[in-house]
């Protein structure tokens, strides 16, 4: 990637360029819609969403970093965006333009000190997967075993620093009301930059690996330092589908909610008994086999919560009385305390609204554990994404618990594309 194009004003000025691009396709509807019919005018609503989507997809690719890890987001919101730009966004999941060959031989070589053939006994030129910030190659290594060998595109730590000093600049009116707090940025600018070190990714993966061990239904992959550095990782090769090559094969609801379950699952283990998560949620990071096992393959992105917010979690969810009542009042502000923010009575109510009008219906506290969810219906989403904005209008949404419910919604989204039916309650109880 030529340096040009990854300065902030480069960047900027194509994700301009697309933006414009958008307004004239939508412009072009709306002069054409008086003249069409009913359907005729839907068609061709539906024809502009794909082309505006479409359009913005293939920059955000080119773009990589930050922009594309938005884009991936964005791609999750069912509920919120039409179908058709659901569609194209899908293809940033792990579909980005690869590196030239060369590029990706210079990248290794500079890292790792020695050409692939040099290191591995076999080595695939041609990516099988390439994402917002590296692509994966197969491999066999010297003693035989198959896998997985992530190189970082050159520069892309800066491009990231770039796109958030872009990003600062254009939300600064929302951070001067105190709606975006500076240490939000700063929470997920961090979290960013830290999936393009390589060596901690490969931490990360050891950590989830041992303590991930007791679900049995969950693989995670070895890493292997010896074949790795800071731009290059390698890791055994795992196997399975990813969300949708798995759903066109049209698995059985029985395995379905079983995967559906074994998803929720892993994730509140993470939360309530690990105090750790897997914290990016798009589908190119999960693996899943028609025997309902779930391999995760990516671990750049890992929130580790503070013991306070563990505790907290655990005390909230399920809560046994009235939402209205003191006690749950007192919950809220201790927790709110601890973090330094303060609760402002318009957030407590607005976290109160979000227990009454999402979690206590798909969480019912009640004590029957064999009463499931059924996650197929869209409404549950809206649900959550209304709750999710009126919290943040508040000021009410805590650095800490960013990225545990930007994984919550991602789990929430996969569940909805199985159509899975989940025990809800009973399975958060195993955890309290």
């Amino acid at each position: 990637m030529p340096n040009t194009r990854n300065t902030s004003v480069g960047r900027g000025l194509r994700m301009a360029s697309a933006g414009a691009g958008v307004v004239g396709s939508y412009l072009g509807y709306a002069l054409q819609r008086a003249f069409l019919g009913e359907a005729e005018s839907e068609a061709r609503l539906k024809a502009t969403h794909r082309r505006a989507a479409r359009r913005v997809a293939e920059e955000m690719k080119s773009l990589r970093g930050a922009a594309m890890k938005i884009g991936q987001t964005l791609s999750l919101q069912t509920g919120t965006l039409p179908d058709e730009i659901l569609a194209e966004f899908a293809s940033l999941q792990m579909n980005a333009p690869p590196m030239h060959p060369s590029l990706a031989r210079v990248q290794f070589r500079r890292s790792m000190g020695a050409e692939p053939e040099d290191i591995f006994s076999e080595f695939t030129a041609e990516p099988f997967a390439a994402a917002s910030l590296g692509q994966v190659h197969k491999a066999v290594t010297r003693e035989g075993a198959p896998v997985a060998v992530k190189i970082q595109y050159p520069g892309i730590r800066e491009s990231i620093e770039n796109d958030f000093k872009v990003f600062r600049t254009v939300i600064r009116p929302a951070q001067t009301t105190g709606h975006v707090p500076a240490a939000a940025i700063d929470e997920v600018e961090q979290q960013v930059l830290s999936e393009t070190d390589y060596e901690q990714e490969g931490r990360n993966m050891e950590f989830f690996r041992e303590r991930l061990a007791p679900l049995s239904f969950v693989m995670v992959p070895t890493f292997l330092p010896s074949y790795s550095s800071d731009k290059v990782l390698t890791m055994t090769l795992m196997r399975g589908q990813h969300l949708e090559e798995f759903l066109a094969r049209r698995p059985p609801r029985k395995l379905r909610n079983e995967l559906g379950e074994r998803l929720f699952d892993l994730f509140y283990f993470q939360v309530l008994h690990v105090g750790s998560l897997h914290a990016d949620p798009h589908w190119g990071n999960y693996l899943f086999t028609n025997d309902g096992r779930i391999a995760l393959v990516d671990f750049g992105c890992a929130k580790h919560l503070s013991r306070e917010s563990v505790a907290y979690l655990r005390r909230v969810f399920l809560y046994p009385g009235s939402t209205h009542s003191l006690g749950f009042r007192q919950l809220l502000e201790k927790y709110y305390r601890a973090t330094g923010t303060p609760l402002s009575p318009t957030a407590r109510r607005a976290l109160i609204r979000f227990a009454d009008n999402f979690y206590r219906r798909v969480y019912p506290p009640g004590p029957d554990d064999d009463q499931t969810f059924d996650f197929g219906d869209k409404k549950f989403l809206q649900a959550f994404l209304a709750e999710s904005t009126n919290l943040f209008r508040t000021k009410g949404v805590l650095t800490e618990l960013i990225f545990m419910g930007r994984a919550e919604m991602g789990l929430y989204q996969t569940l909805h594309r199985l159509q899975a039916r989940v025990r809800t309650s009973r399975i958060v109880r195993k955890y309290l």
